[in-house]
């Protein structure tokens, strides 16, 4: 077997590097979205896996190549494990903004900010530096000439995210007793008003007939 020069075991730890990468994202894409699996990222790294075959072919000997044809599918591999990993950091992106709607969804933003004060402080904001970001990590990807250091910008970004997501989750259950409580509050207070009226109406209506009642007595008393 030939062995693998100096440069192409740097690629080699490079592209090992991008793929821890891809790898933890596609679990947590999973997560996600209900262990549906995003078959994009996929089809790369089937890609990706079939030039490191023609690569590991011809330092066994299986096919014909030279030094530049392995350096040249190394490049390969890591172009297409690049790509897969960007889809994946898109794919996230959305899913994680579709996540925090649907676990916020009827919390009340009085809920928020009595409850969960750090959601509008720190948490908000963040999401929407994010939001800032993604278009100056898209606009730096480049995969004729991929760099890892766009990659762990995007990942520590979506990190950061999925770290809040946890926060939002830890705070889900205090934030359904609010709004339950702040509901059952509201709902004693309309029915409160609700008798309230109803006995001023009924008040009312009650002087009104005995009004009425005393002025028939009187006109019945009262010589005509």
């Amino acid at each position: 077997m030939n062995s693998f020069s100096d440069t192409e075991l740097q690629r080699l730890k490079e592209i090992t590097e991008l793929y821890s990468y891809t790898k933890d994202m596609i679990l947590y894409s999973e997560e996600l979205n209900n262990l549906s699996t995003f078959m994009p990222p996929i089809n790369e790294i089937k890609d990706a896996f079939d030039h490191f075959m023609r690569i590991t072919s011809v330092k066994f000997g299986l096919h014909e190549g030279n030094d530049e044809y392995a350096r040249n599918n190394l490049d390969k591999v890591f172009s297409h494990i690049y790509r897969a990993t960007f889809e994946l950091f898109d794919y996230i992106r959305i899913y994680q903004k579709e996540s925090i709607d649907k676990k916020l969804n009827g919390i009340s933003n009085d809920a928020l900010i009595h409850v969960f004060p750090e959601y509008y402080r720190q948490i908000k904001p963040a999401m929407e530096d994010l939001i800032t970001k993604i278009p100056a990590y898209k606009k730096d990807k480049d995969i004729g000439d991929p760099d890892i250091g766009v990659v762990k910008l995007y990942y520590h970004s979506i990190q950061e995210m999925r770290e809040h997501l946890k926060k939002i989750d830890a705070m889900l259950p205090s934030l359904i007793e609010y709004e339950e409580k702040r509901k059952t509050e509201q709902a004693a207070k309309e029915q409160k008003e609700q008798d309230d009226r109803k006995k001023d109406w009924l008040v009312q209506a009650g002087i009104a007939i005995i009004g009425t009642v005393i002025g028939l007595v009187i006109g019945y008393l009262i010589p005509k």
